[in-house]
This record gives C-alpha cells, structure tokens and sequence, in this order.
C-alpha cells in the first residue's frame, strides 16, 4: 500500500492596488485574489495531503531547512518569482540565512519531486521578472530557461497536443485534451527530457516536460494551472482532477 502523499505547494496569490481618476475626484481600489483552487482542490480530493503557502507569506514561512523539506514528498511552485525565496526579513536586516532555492536542489537530489508551473513570475516571466534563470532550479527543471521575458500570449486559444501517450502522467486521460490556454512560458527541453506535450502551432513548443534528476524527479508545466492562463474550460474538464493528481503522483514515484 502506498503512502499518503504530502505536497507543498506555494504560490497563486496576488493583491491588485488600482488608482482611480474621475475628474477633480479619484479614489483607491485593492483587490485580493487567490487562484490556487483548481489545483489545491484536485489533490485534496485525491486524498493528497497540501500544505499550501500563499505567495506573499512565501519569504517567511517556507522552509529553511531541508529537514523541513523533507517532511514532504512533493514541492510545487506556481507564480512565485525567485526573488520571494532569496529574500527576506533576514536579509533585510543584513543576516545570512539559508538559500532556499538551493535547498529545492538538495530535496530533489535526494529524492523529493518538484513541479513549477507557468505563470506571469515562473520560469523567466513577464519582463524577466522571475529570474529563475542560472539559478539551481534551471538546473534541476528538464528545461533551459530563455535570459529574456518567456511569455507567449495566443488570444486565440490553444489545447496541448499529446506526444507521449504512454507517460505514466497520461493514465486515464484522453487523446485529445479539451479546453484551452491563453499564454504559455516558451521553454527548451534538455537532453534527456521527455516532452509529454507540445503546442503545434507554435513551431511544437513544449508544455509539459518531465524527467529524473539523480535521486529524484521533475515536471516542467509551461501553461498556469489556473486562471487567467487557463481557460475554465480546461479547469471544469472531468479529467483534469486527474491529470493534476498524476503529475503529483509520477513525482512522489507512485506512478
């Protein structure tokens, strides 16, 4: 019998602050929205245990130690720029303290799974924003990251297209996908790499990407996992639950 499986995952926050002008009058608006759940609720009905970590508690509250890390068997990083790991009240302050993205390699090397989605802050990002670039978590992802802003937008919609269908990640969901994405994080794929999935009209960049680093394993998912990236008609298709549990699952190696 397998083990419950216990996932970190932190990101999918954001605060919105908006400056309003109407004539001689304006006003301030703020907006608080939280997009993490599709994703958070696929794995908790799936009986996977989340720890989840919003995007700005990310800096305080994610683990210092990879004890700590190691109490999980799964870390998922959705829009949450390097930046937020790197620093700190502590570097505020003029204190060392532990690099965590280094932390993320050490968990991965000894066996841990590790996901980072698409986003605006993943990967690259939005103006190179998420500078993910030359750090250890380019080096463990199966992906070379672009020096420049990754983002591709297609207001026209795209479904990714199946190119491994035998991937343990693929079990239970159809050929083809339904539903579509809005923009994507334009990634290359290291040797060695499987590209489960790939977006044809534009020249077959690759979506999602997979593969073993020494002791453990890692996906590379270049679209969001909520909105605005995605569509609700991906989010409400019925196998998409299943899709994300088994992206968990191959990491955990209990698929």
């Amino acid at each position: 019998m397998s083990k419950r499986i216990k996932v970190l995952f932190a990101g999918e926050t954001v605060y919105i602050f908006s400056k309003i002008f109407m004539g001689w009058d304006s006003f301030e608006m703020g907006r608080y929205w939280e997009h993490e759940g599709y994703f958070l609720k696929s794995l908790k009905d799936h009986d996977i245990d989340v720890t989840y970590i919003r995007t700005n508690n990310v800096s305080e509250e994610f683990p210092w130690t990879i004890e700590e890390l190691k109490s999980f068997n799964v870390i998922v990083i959705s829009d949450v720029g390097s930046n937020t790991f790197l620093l700190s009240e502590k570097t505020s302050r003029g204190e060392r303290s532990p690099n965590r993205l280094k932390l993320i390699e050490q968990f991965v090397e000894e066996g841990g799974g590790f996901l980072m989605w698409g986003g605006y802050l993943s990967f690259t990002g939005i103006g190179g924003k998420a500078f993910y670039k030359n750090t250890p978590i380019e080096k463990i992802l199966p992906v070379t990251l672009s020096p420049t802003d990754d983002r591709v937008e297609v207001p026209e919609g795209f479904s990714p297209k199946i190119k491994i269908k035998n991937h343990p990640i693929l079990q239970g969901i159809p050929d083809p996908w339904d539903g579509w994405f809005l923009s994507y994080n334009r990634l290359i794929a290291k040797e060695g790499a499987d590209i489960i999935t790939v977006i044809e009209d534009y020249d077959n960049d690759p979506i999602t990407i997979a593969w073993d680093y020494k002791n453990g394993r890692t996906l590379a998912s270049a679209v969001d996992c909520d909105l605005n990236g995605a569509t609700p008609s991906f989010l409400n298709w019925k196998y998409t639950n299943t899709l994300y549990t088994n992206m968990v699952k191959w990491l955990a190696k209990q698929i």
